[in-house]
């Protein structure tokens, strides 16, 4: 059985097409809630919400369940791309 911790690691990329990255977003969280959150190179990482590292708990993008629309997921992850988008070019 796995752990909630296993998606640590990266389950998808801020760069992948949204609906494929929200296909995966949902399948990760089989094991039950998982918060999502993106690093700085726009990999997307998941873990329980109570396990996500402090650091990490301002790029938490959403925390879904299984049963959460794919398009809201998808609506969530094309929100941060563009808010990614306009920081760059002010920046």
């Amino acid at each position: 059985m796995r752990k909630l911790g296993f998606y640590r690691k990266r389950v998808t990329s801020l760069h992948d097409e949204p609906g494929e990255s929200a296909r995966r977003i949902l399948l990760a969280c089989v094991p039950g809630t998982m918060s999502f959150w993106i690093d700085h190179q726009s990999d997307i990482h998941a873990d329980a919400p109570n396990k996500i590292p402090r650091a990490a708990e301002a790029l938490i993008v959403g925390t879904y369940s299984i049963g959460t629309p794919i398009a809201d997921i998808e609506d969530d992850l094309r929100t941060e791309r563009r808010e990614r988008a306009r920081s760059w070019i002010t920046d």
